[in-house]
């Protein structure tokens, strides 16, 4: 088994564990929409500013979420050469219980990244995983405020990819707390 199959094995293992602490009854399907802001970090490269938009599917803390993202040009390590990525993920996040209007993300994702690069009329065009952890919070009773970390491994990438995003998204499970 290669070390990436074993790492996804140990991951999904993980989440599955988790669910028997999960929010199973609490709530029924759900639909949420956001935007997010971020930093994307490739290797040899300056850090670049990303926009992205989200939506999601949630049932009891698990949820179907596809993130569309695209980055302003920055420069590389050659100063004749910037870059830009454009992309998306698509994959199963696991959010924890909700405790005192904050939780924690986990999210395993298949990812499509492209890079324009501006010498070239080409595009790397590459896909592999994304793993993702975070933290979020509750800003009012249907808006929500997350803070992630995403690792991005590529087979057609020498490096792997960072990324930081902070998305601000509405809807999803009903606040279970005090009123504001």
């Amino acid at each position: 088994m290669k070390l990436k199959q074993s790492l996804l094995l140990i991951i999904t293992t993980f989440l599955i564990l988790m669910s028997v602490n999960s929010q199973a009854g609490r709530q029924g399907i759900s639909f949420y929409y956001g935007l997010g802001l971020g930093v994307v970090a490739p290797a040899n490269s300056d850090i670049g500013g990303t926009g992205s938009i989200m939506f999601g599917v949630e049932e009891d803390g698990w949820a179907l979420e596809l993130v569309g993202y695209g980055s302003v040009e920055a420069g590389t390590d050659d100063s004749t050469v910037d870059y830009s990525i454009s992309g998306n993920h698509i994959g199963l996040a696991y959010r924890t219980i909700e405790n005192n209007g904050s939780w924690y993300k986990f999210k395993i994702s298949g990812t499509d990244m492209n890079f324009d690069l501006s010498n070239t009329s080409t595009d790397l065009e590459t896909n592999g995983n994304s793993y993702t952890i975070g933290w979020g919070m509750r800003t009012n009773r249907e808006a929500r405020l997350e803070v992630d970390y995403t690792y991005y491994d590529s087979d057609d990438l020498t490096d792997p990819v960072h990324m930081a995003t902070i998305h601000y998204f509405w809807g999803g499970s009903k606040y279970q707390g005090n009123a504001f």
